[in-house]
């Protein structure tokens, strides 16, 4: 995956509209492919605490991002959440455990997170779907 490329992809799904220009998403991914591009661009740079926490970083969108083949697609709230998790360093100790995109502990940690956001706060969730915003919400 190329998530430079596959940013302006996020919230759509097989079975969903297009939901990659809405207000919610926007104002989550400002800044985002810069921070995934430096991060790619570090190889061979000297590791500092800031490369370091700038790699962390990456590999949490990377990890928001993902999403298991066959799973049809999340809704708009879910890839917000996942997105506001990962720029918020929500899921930064788990990735320093090896919750990483494609696998097992990575799939289970995010897949955590949205039921205990599903089960509850499911009105705001359903408002962000509806509204493709989260101002509201």
């Amino acid at each position: 995956m190329d998530p430079q490329r596959s940013v302006t992809r996020v919230g759509i799904g097989a079975d969903t509209e297009s939901r990659a220009d809405a207000q919610a998403l926007r104002r989550i991914v400002e800044g985002m492919r810069l921070i995934l591009s430096q991060a790619a661009d570090m190889g061979g740079a000297e590791i500092t605490k800031a490369s370091e926490k700038q790699i962390r970083r990456q590999k949490a969108y990377l990890l928001a991002m993902h999403q298991p083949s066959g799973t049809g697609g999340r809704t708009l709230s879910e890839s917000c959440a996942a997105l506001l998790a990962a720029s918020g360093g929500y899921l930064d100790n788990a990735v320093d455990d090896g919750a990483l995109a494609g696998t097992e502990k990575g799939s289970s940690t995010i897949d955590g997170l949205l039921e205990h956001l599903r089960s509850s706060i499911p009105d705001q969730m359903r408002e962000v779907d509806e509204s493709l915003d989260m101002t509201n919400a």
